[in-house]
């Protein structure tokens, strides 16, 4: 953000609210910038994720739906005991739920009900509902937003959620709020438009150019962005903004406003480098501070799945011979030990929450 900033300039000395309103302004510019360059480098990796690292995740869990199918059809054999039907039946169970669950391959409930006591979709159901009453009790507690209609299984539910977060945790129920602070943003919004609007415009390219700036004003006013509205003032009222002439209070609303939208952006940037689970730490696992970075990043988690590909590819081919497979069983252990999965076997998965 390299346009004029609403800066307050005087020929005096600045009093401590004038002050207070250059430091929130540049605290905020920065933010936005660094919120901006998160933002793209996200952007960027998530269409590498999809070109170079998701076909390989995608092969790995083919070949854990081959292990699960590999083992429905062994338990069927006579050539095995009881004893290794039942280790069978539990590994069943455990990977179909993960691969049901986490790797949306529905096609596999009905080898997961056949030895299940409940069948999937009640455990979900049930699972779903807990999950939904945790979230909604949490957020109630912590940040005092009704969360009543979430639905964690719905992408634009969650999504609705989390943006509604930042600003929660900006307000700060100790202190008083101003009541005034969004009047000001609407009276901004009013005067802005007068000068913006491009019906006062009858030169066609000055027309399409303020339809733009319009757009931006909008934008603006509807995401409570108290900043661009400011700044959208200095660089386009006809008379500025020369905010050392406005009065105490009004200044007193202004910085209100922009503390708050700090500690908005504070929040946005923290949960972009570090998102809540179950979503994919994208920054953290796939970007960095420069390009070069980012490149080793991806290429130690290319790496990394090409190698567990391999490694699975070696493993079902091993199993599809009965011999190995029960030599494998037999080094299995199922009495009072969780039953272990193919991230046991193969940590890497864990990196993709599988």
């Amino acid at each position: 953000m390299n346009e004029q900033l609403p800066i307050i300039e005087t020929k005096t000395s600045l009093n401590n609210d004038q002050t207070t309103f250059n430091d929130y302004i540049l605290k905020i510019n920065t933010l936005k910038t660094a919120v901006d360059e998160v933002e793209a480098q996200i952007k960027q990796a998530r269409v590498r994720i999809d070109e170079e690292i998701t076909p390989l995740q995608e092969q790995v869990v083919d070949y854990r739906q081959a292990y699960v199918e590999l083992l429905d059809k062994a338990s069927d054999m006579f050539y095995f005991s009881m004893y290794e039907k039942r280790q069978m039946k539990a590994m069943i169970l455990e990977e179909s739920f993960t691969l049901i669950s986490q790797a949306g391959r529905k096609h596999l409930k009905a080898i997961h009900d056949k030895y299940a006591d409940t069948p999937y979709d009640a455990i979900e159901q049930e699972a779903n509902q807990q999950a939904n009453l945790f979230v909604q009790d949490f957020v109630k507690e912590k940040f005092g937003v009704d969360a009543d209609n979430l639905d964690l299984e719905d992408w634009n539910s969650f999504k609705e959620l989390s943006e509604k977060l930042p600003k929660a945790a900006s307000f700060n129920t100790q202190e008083l709020p101003i009541p005034d602070s969004k009047k000001q943003s609407r009276v901004l919004y009013a005067q802005l438009a007068k000068y913006l609007h491009p019906d006062t415009e009858s030169d066609p390219q000055k027309k399409q150019e303020k339809t733009k700036l319009m757009q931006v004003l909008t934008e603006a006013y509807q995401s409570e962005d108290f900043f661009e509205l400011l700044r959208l003032e200095a660089l386009y009222a006809p008379q500025g903004s020369n905010h050392s002439i406005i009065d105490a209070e009004q200044l007193k609303t202004y910085n209100e406003a922009l503390r708050k939208q700090i500690l908005e952006l504070e929040v946005k940037l923290k949960v972009l480098k570090n998102p809540p689970e179950p979503m994919l730490n994208v920054y953290e696992d796939y970007c960095g501070d420069t390009p070069e970075i980012s490149e080793e990043k991806f290429n130690q988690k290319r790496l990394a799945w090409e190698k567990d590909l391999n490694a699975h590819r070696t493993f079902i081919n091993q199993l599809q011979d009965r011999y190995n497979l029960r030599t494998y069983l037999r080094k299995q252990r199922y009495n009072d030990e969780p039953t272990p999965s193919l991230s046991d076997f193969f940590p890497v998965l864990k990196l993709w929450g599988l």
